[in-house]
């Protein structure tokens, strides 16, 4: 198959216009047109409908372009390595990480692997694990750093790393488990190891929180409430591991019959660059 008629196709499929195609290829239309032609010539089938005014692509058309766009994505991303690499004059990792993880792992994590890998410079970016694994699959991110997510693509391998157990904090002690369940509990919603934390703690100490408070914002937040006295909060131990050894937060009680971890997602086609396989090592070896 040749690269050349495929881009001419891919071009023409994605602008619905063999004129748009051929500006963008700056060629003229009827070297476009003949180009398609020999294109489908040498496949021995029809990549488009004709006897539709508008661009159709017939069935075949449709599973080409699939794997055109595949194709083509991995191209731009090639481009972009060797031209990250070429302005830089040395190797660098862009790192997407979700608030939940980014907020209380990142900066000592990313603090002790500079120390370690001074030769590797990094970009952080922060949002939505729709958003990231988004621009991971564009080869905008290199890395991504995110809590539990299922994942199915087969471009992508999923790495898990370290489980802490949930911790329930405060920033006082109480008498008894009875008196701290009457006071306010921080909730996150739709968050299940948390729920399944609560229900745990609930279940062993034979107790009900009377009163939750939920809040849909990133643990920072959390940590102030609880700080201020305002309630309670059960989080993963990595998460409030910095505040409990700096003595802002009490652990009241340990769960250990739920855990949490967090994830390290890469595309496959990453894993042998030695700057992501030194940060994954680095990662993997790490000990909150």
């Amino acid at each position: 198959m040749d690269l050349h008629y495929l881009r001419i196709f891919y071009e023409v499929a994605t602008e619905k216009s063999f004129t748009k195609a051929a500006n963008k290829l700056f060629i003229n239309q009827s070297a476009v047109s003949i180009q398609v032609k020999k294109f489908e010539d040498l496949l021995k089938t029809k990549l488009f409908d004709r006897s539709s005014k508008k661009i159709k692509l017939t069935y075949a058309g449709e599973a080409l372009y699939k794997m055109a766009e595949d194709i083509f994505d991995k191209v731009k991303r090639a481009e972009r390595e060797i031209a990250r690499i070429i302005d830089t004059d040395k190797s660098k990792i862009v790192i997407g990480a979700t608030s939940v993880i980014g907020e209380p792992l990142l900066p000592r994590l990313m603090k002790e692997f500079s120390e370690k890998h001074p030769e590797i410079d990094y970009e952080l970016e922060i949002s939505t694990k729709a958003d990231l694994l988004k621009r991971l699959k564009e080869g905008v991110i290199d890395v991504l750093v995110i809590d539990y997510e299922y994942i199915t693509d087969v471009n992508l391998e999923v790495l898990t790393v370290e489980n802490d157990p949930y911790v329930l904090v405060g920033n006082k002690e109480y008498s008894s488990m009875e008196k701290m369940a009457s006071e306010p509990l921080i909730t996150r919603r739709n968050v299940p190891n948390n729920n399944a934390a609560i229900m745990s703690l609930e279940k062993k100490n034979r107790i009900t929180f009377t009163k939750k408070i939920i809040v849909r914002g990133n643990t920072e937040i959390i940590k102030s409430m609880v700080r201020e006295g305002v309630g309670n909060v059960i989080l993963p131990y990595y998460a409030v591991k910095k505040e409990i050894e700096m003595g802002e937060l009490k652990v009241l009680e340990e769960i250990e019959e739920v855990e949490d971890g967090y994830q390290i997602v890469i595309t496959k086609d990453k894993k042998s660059l030695l700057q992501i396989a030194k940060f994954i090592a680095f990662v993997q070896n790490h000990k909150i």
